[in-house]
């Protein structure tokens, strides 16, 4: 008896909990809006097809960042535009984000706001902020911590806590798949927005908590093909929160020269298709990295940021048939990331010895 007043409780809770999940459309994924190429590389938490990683990957996974060796700076801002003539026309989504990396760790900064009236995709006024730590463990292992705050006005006041964790493991290679790396992070571990009046993806029922509590994200990417001029990588993702929800993110991505990027990405929110607010149309995606010289500062030079890199970003996307997204942002990497492996001299021998050998080993192979 007492096993099945249990089950019943517990079937009880369950549909309880279900019958409260009612974010706003894209309420989910509130913060991939003002970045371009998060919404265009399909929010990877493995990093994409060919890798990338800045500030803004600690909302998608904080373990991203671990690998990168130099200073990042991220701003962006997403043009929100409705065709519908029952809703207001126009919203926008902005961020900037820093990232630094310390001998202990990698730590990064990221700030969002999103400010969307429309009767559609009803996500009201927001400003996020995100602050990240993540670590390489081993060589192919790696790891993250995130905190997250914010605050909500415009239909009702709120305020959210909580926290992120996730892990990135790199294969390097399975069978024909070069970098192959799987991930996951279980996201907004806290208070998120729950006092607000914003209209669900269900219009007849009470608007749920977003970002939804314990939001669990797993996913893998990898390089299909790559030379010396031409890279093709994909990657795939499933979101579910609280798992009462499947979200489906893939994303292919095509590059030249480490110059010239295309991606195109598609997301699959199975609540939102069962409650008619869906767009089938992929996010395109145009992104173009360049290397750009400062002679002319003393602080730069000194810092040897003299030669940095820069990659400017676009994507375009449309939400709900009725929702255009334009989004253009700018990553500046200060300096040049080091490709050359270090070359150590050894000699055997005395030292006044002429008949010593001198040992010779370069990155790691002699």
């Amino acid at each position: 008896m007492k096993k099945i007043i249990c089950a019943i409780a517990s079937a009880l809770l369950c549909t309880a909990i279900a019958s409260a999940y009612n974010p706003p459309a894209f309420g989910d994924s509130i913060c991939e809006l003002s970045s371009p190429r998060q919404m265009a590389t399909a929010a990877s938490s493995a990093g994409g097809g060919i890798f990338y990683a800045s500030s803004e990957s600690i909302m998608i996974n904080p373990a991203l960042t671990a690998l990168e060796q130099r200073i990042d700076l991220n701003v962006a801002y997403t043009a929100l535009i409705s065709t519908n003539s029952e809703s207001k026309p126009y919203g926008n989504a902005f961020q900037a984000g820093i990232l630094v990396p310390f001998k202990w760790a990698v730590v990064s900064g990221y700030m969002n706001g999103t400010m969307t009236p429309f009767k559609e995709m009803e996500l009201g006024n927001s400003f996020n902020f995100k602050f990240g730590a993540s670590k390489e463990i081993t060589d192919k292992l790696a790891v993250g911590l995130g905190i997250n705050t914010g605050v909500f006005w415009g239909y009702n006041t709120d305020w959210d806590l909580s926290a992120n964790l996730g892990f990135v493991y790199n294969f390097e290679q399975l069978s024909f798949m070069k970098d192959f790396r799987v991930a996951g992070a279980i996201l907004n571990l806290g208070k998120n927005f729950t006092n607000t009046t914003v209209t669900g993806i269900n219009s007849s029922k009470a608007t749920g908590a977003f970002p939804e509590l314990l939001t669990v994200k797993a996913g893998a990417a990898c390089l299909l093909y790559s030379n010396d001029l031409i890279k093709l990588g994909a990657s795939a993702d499933l979101t579910t929160p609280m798992f009462l929800n499947a979200i489906l993110d893939a994303g292919l991505n095509f590059s030249v020269k480490d110059s010239l990027y295309i991606n195109v990405s598609e997301k699959l929110n199975l609540r939102e298709m069962l409650n008619g607010k869906y767009s089938f149309f992929p996010t395109i995606g145009l992104t173009f990295r360049f290397t750009f010289d400062v002679k002319n500062s003393e602080y730069l030079n000194k810092n040897g940021w003299s030669q940095s890199e820069m990659a400017a970003s676009s994507a375009y996307k449309q939400l709900y048939g009725t929702v255009h997204a334009a989004s253009f942002g700018v990553d500046v990497n200060l300096g040049l990331k080091d490709e050359t492996p270090p070359e150590i001299h050894i000699w055997i021998g005395d030292e006044d010895d002429e008949s010593g050998e001198l040992l010779v080993i370069e990155g790691g192979n002699e």
